[in-house]
């Protein structure tokens, strides 16, 4: 499999030993990444559908092996010593999810005050089957006008694929709408 490398304007972390590293992880899980990774300074990956553990694990080697620094919104209960330590230095920020604590804003503030920022979410907010997707991600992307890229995560294929970036952030429920039926053709495709 050939790596995409990142564009200019993306956010870049890493450096050849991380990448080598996410692209053995990679490589091992017998994965494979379909799509290109958009050439933009700001954009909100929404994740689906996110099933199980080996979505982070996959998410990781993906962001090493292609080069990519981004962030991500985790539940607040995870950030206990050590896990804490090592999920904010992958870039985990966290969110306590039973509180209205302005989280739009603040985010939609972050996007503001960076020159880059890839950040990741997942909609489903959780790993059970049959969840709907969380309106969170659409409402942040209006709120800020970043665009959306749907990253869909196959595992019969073992694909991760890159769908079109969403850039009409105007309606949430149009976003939402786009989202669902990448997430639901995802399996046919490949």
């Amino acid at each position: 499999m050939k790596w995409q490398s990142p564009g200019k304007n993306v956010s870049k972390g890493g450096n050849f030993f991380t990448r080598l590293i996410g692209r053995l992880i990679f490589w091992i899980m017998g994965w494979h990444i379909a799509g290109e990774f958009p050439d933009r300074s700001k954009i909100i990956v929404a994740l689906v559908p996110h099933s199980s553990n080996t979505d982070f694990l996959l998410t990781i080697a993906v962001l090493w092996g292609m080069g990519l620094k981004s962030s991500f919104l985790i539940k607040h209960t995870v950030f206990w010593f050590p896990l804490g330590h090592i999920l904010k230095a992958l870039g985990g920020i966290p969110v306590d999810r039973s509180s209205q604590n302005g989280l739009i804003s603040q985010v939609t503030e972050e996007f503001q005050r960076r020159s880059k920022f890839i950040l990741g979410i997942t909609p489903s907010g959780t790993r059970k089957k049959g969840t709907q997707l969380k309106t969170g991600f659409a409402i942040l992307a209006v709120s800020a006008r970043i665009p959306v890229l749907p990253a869909i995560l196959n595992y019969q294929t073992r694909t991760v694929r890159f769908a079109p970036l969403i850039e009409d952030v105007f309606d949430v429920e149009k976003i939402m709408m786009l989202v669902r039926q990448e997430a639901e053709t995802g399996a046919s495709r490949y």
